[in-house]
């Protein structure tokens, strides 16, 4: 069985399966592969039924890049690329190596836009410019901070499907996360006192949401 091993500072293993049907085993630092295999063998079962009770993600026909969308083409590339109209691909890959094509492409493209996203913000907060940011592979989350120091900040790849609006309303909802570390409510007066339409933003974050799981990227 394929699947993908993350090793951490944990003492039990978790197996999850990605809306795409890909297997991610996270696990104690130094346990051996023998003992994985052996855990994830057990589960056969479970990931099997998980599996069959999985819709098949949308066909990748679109992509969105910050609101708009844009049709998929075939290149002779060996490299995912976007030339202003289009998504490009290389040929022949299957849906889950499109998707990670698609994200490796965000991933690049993403650094620079989300880093002067925050240096902008960070600057309209009076708040400490944070380290540049981290574009990550997070389905579960648009954003999140924290780290050594609780500045560093990382930004989920699909939030670059998103729009402009639902960008700024992630990125100020992280810098506000400097000053405070959890979600009370004058975290959400902070927020709100630049974001005044901060309910809104997170409605349309919850529909861009819908489309990109269906598509197989959350």
């Amino acid at each position: 069985m394929n699947y993908t091993v993350i090793y951490a500072d944990r003492k039990t293993v978790s197996i999850q399966l990605g809306r795409d049907g890909s297997l991610t085993v996270r696990a104690p630092r130094g346990m051996s592969r023998r003992e994985i295999n052996e855990i994830v063998s057990s589960h056969q079962s479970w990931i099997d039924k998980k599996r069959a009770e999985q819709k098949p993600a949308a066909p990748l026909d679109f992509i969105y890049l910050l609101g708009a969308k844009y049709p998929v083409a075939e290149t002779s590339s060996n490299r995912a690329g976007f030339d202003g109209a289009s998504f490009y691909l290389p040929a022949g890959l299957d849906d889950a190596e499109k998707r990670a094509a698609i994200a490796g492409y965000f991933k690049l493209a993403g650094k620079e836009k989300m880093a002067d996203k925050l240096s902008r913000w960070a600057k309209i907060m009076n708040l400490p410019a944070p380290p540049p940011p981290k574009i990550t592979s997070a389905k579960t989350r648009w954003g999140s901070c924290g780290g050594k120091g609780g500045n560093h900040i990382s930004f989920s790849f699909v939030l670059l499907m998103t729009d402009e609006e639902c960008i700024d309303a992630v990125t100020v909802h992280e810098l506000a996360h400097i000053r405070y570390k959890n979600h009370n409510k004058d975290f959400y007066a902070l927020v709100r006192s630049y974001i005044p339409d901060y309910d809104e933003r997170e409605k349309k974050l919850k529909e861009y949401g819908r489309i990109i799981s269906a598509q197989g990227f959350m």
